[in-house]
């Protein structure tokens, strides 16, 4: 499906950190056997966040959200919608937003709702919110919070795992507004539930419920610690689909490929980035891609990580540029948005003690 915006802009993102880092040798019990060698080498698994046990993502996004409040960069009036786009749910219910809702104190009219998506997660949450955006005609703005506790540790300190868990805690603020000076948005989203099986967590929904021997660990299956991945299945998915998919969201933009200044992708790994922009044809130092060595693998984290980390210098200070947004993976999905992005109040990471 497709969709074209006007008068929307991105005016600020913030990423929220936890505090510890992890790496890859301390959580697993072999680093050493030859699967754990070939995953770090493929994978390039290395620092991650890891927050405490008890932590959640409204406390990583409230943490955020409380102060840009303090500072001014955000005033409470000026929320309409709070969209959440998470696999980390506090709980079954109430939603993570109406959790920031009632946390923040903010107005019963503010519309809240969660989107449970995964590595497409940011590019689907811009796409609802710039839907919101065209029924919010008050000048209040969508605040997109994103983000995962995929690396918090499952079993307890001193528990080991067979194989390395290739999440990072994080959580992005994305504030987004009507502007009459912006220019059009293009966008695409596509999936294929036919081919789920590729990348799924099979336990701990009502199809598989957990049991006492998995969170014993007697089965290795507590949930983001044992993510079925058919890894060759999904890397030659993304080879065959993200191209053409980037040519067309070009096409109808009006743009090449040469005209975008950045690739801005879902974070899976550098290898898999690396063969796709050579794929695509386009320069490598247009297309940021250490992330998961860096911060590991958020989900819908990635991409607004992407930009906090690598060109936040850029789009606070160089104006406008113009970027392919895309996200891929579970589902399988794969959706990419074009639009320009520049001139942000705030663009940055914060460490937090959670």
């Amino acid at each position: 499906m497709y969709f074209e915006f006007e008068n929307k802009k991105i005016t600020g993102i913030l990423s929220v950190l936890p505090e510890k880092t992890f790496y890859m040798e301390d959580e697993i019990e072999d680093p050493n056997n030859k699967k754990t060698i070939r995953l770090k080498k493929i994978i390039g698994y290395g620092a991650r966040r890891r927050t405490k046990a008890t932590t959640t993502v409204s406390d990583m996004l409230l943490f955020g959200l409380n102060k840009l409040i303090d500072s001014g960069r955000l005033k409470k009036e000026d929320i309409g919608a709070i969209v959440v786009v998470t696999l980390s749910q506090d709980h079954i219910i109430p939603t993570v937003s109406q959790i920031i809702q009632g946390e923040l104190g903010l107005g019963t009219d503010v519309f809240c709702i969660d989107i449970p998506q995964a590595c497409s997660g940011f590019t689907v949450g811009l796409i609802e919110s710039f839907m919101l955006l065209d029924k919010i005609q008050d000048g209040r703005k969508v605040i997109l919070c994103t983000g995962d506790n995929l690396n918090r540790c499952p079993f307890g300190a001193g528990r080991k795992l067979e194989h390395p868990n290739f999440g990072g805690d994080i959580a992005n603020i994305t504030v987004i507004e009507n502007s009459d000076r912006a220019g059009r948005i293009f966008c695409s989203f596509f999936n294929d539930g036919s081919q789920r099986e590729a990348l799924i967590i099979r336990h701990g929904g009502l199809r598989s419920p957990m049991t006492p021997q998995m969170i014993n660990r007697e089965t290795s299956s507590l949930p983001f610690s044992k993510i079925d991945m058919d890894g060759s299945s999904v890397f030659n998915f993304v080879q065959k689909e993200l191209p053409p998919a980037i040519e067309d969201i070009c096409k109808r933009a009006n743009i090449s490929k040469e005209d975008v200044d950045w690739y801005l992708f879902h974070q899976p790994n550098r290898y898999m980035l690396e063969k796709l922009s050579a794929a695509m044809g386009v320069p490598e130092e247009k297309v940021p891609m250490n992330l998961t060595q860096e911060l590991g693998n958020s989900n819908s984290g990635t991409i607004p990580a992407v930009i906090t980390t690598y060109v936040s210098n850029e789009f606070m200070r160089q104006g406008l540029k113009k970027c392919i947004l895309s996200g891929f993976g579970a589902g399988l999905t794969w959706s990419s948005i074009y639009m320009e992005i520049g001139d942000l109040d705030f663009c940055e990471n914060i460490v937090s003690d959670l």
